[in-house]
């Protein structure tokens, strides 16, 4: 299991904990909607969907920003590789203007 190592040195001693990865399979069948460029679309767009969700339980202003900001950028990119005429929103309103 992959996880992220986080160490702390207290009165000389190492101590260490591994936050494991949180990853729960997703698939989609392919189907024969937009964007056909772009077989991974779905996936891509839930994966990216679950993380904004649990973004907003960061604690640090300035960690979730940034998480943010790769959000936006990931949504850039998605809407650049599917093509003209997808849009990606979220309940509530743009990705982009969040």
């Amino acid at each position: 299991m992959a996880c992220i190592e986080i160490c702390f040195t207290i009165e000389g001693k190492r101590h260490c904990w591994c936050i494991p990865e949180i990853i729960i399979p997703i698939h989609f069948d392919p189907h024969p909607v937009p964007p056909s460029n772009y077989e991974a679309f779905l996936q891509d767009a839930t994966i990216v969907a679950s993380i904004r969700a649990a973004s907003h339980l960061v604690s640090d202003s300035a960690v979730k920003e940034r998480l943010m900001q790769g959000l936006r950028e990931a949504i850039t990119a998605m809407e650049k590789h599917a093509g003209p005429g997808i849009d990606i929103r979220y309940e509530g309103g743009s990705m982009q203007q969040q």
